[in-house]
């Protein structure tokens, strides 16, 4: 499982004074950084290789400024072109959100293309076998 550890900013609050809704999905973008690099180790938007099929969000317990969040982030499916992610956010020990996202791997015509062997390997470390919710 990838993890990333997320403070929350006050322009992220919104006025009620949770963290406003429409956060989580780039919360959620960042806990895949080092995902990225599997598949773009020089992070060049140039030839970006993964592209969203699918997403959703779902909102399980407000989320407050002022503690840290942990973004995680595990894969739940591997596909011939694509892979599926499981992942939440954990605020003192306290699931907040679940989220999961479908991403297919394109080459350079921007067609579906095979993962390939090694990239396989290192995702097959992070497999689980449900969704951690």
């Amino acid at each position: 499982m990838y993890t990333t550890i997320i403070t929350p900013r006050v322009s992220e609050t919104d006025g009620v004074g949770h963290i406003n809704n429409t956060v989580l999905p780039a919360w959620f973008e960042a806990g895949r950084a080092e995902l990225f690099r599997l598949f773009n180790p020089t992070d060049s938007f140039e030839d970006w290789p993964m592209i969203v099929k699918t997403y959703t969000v779902t909102f399980d317990h407000e989320i407050r400024y002022g503690a840290d969040v942990t973004v995680e982030c595990a894969v739940s499916r591997i596909g011939g072109t694509s892979v599926r992610l499981a992942e939440r956010i954990v605020q003192d020990g306290t699931v907040c959100a679940t989220g999961e996202v479908v991403y297919v791997l394109v080459g350079g015509d921007r067609r579906p293309m095979a993962i390939p062997a090694e990239i396989r390997s290192e995702l097959e470390r992070h497999l689980i076998e449900e969704n951690h919710d």
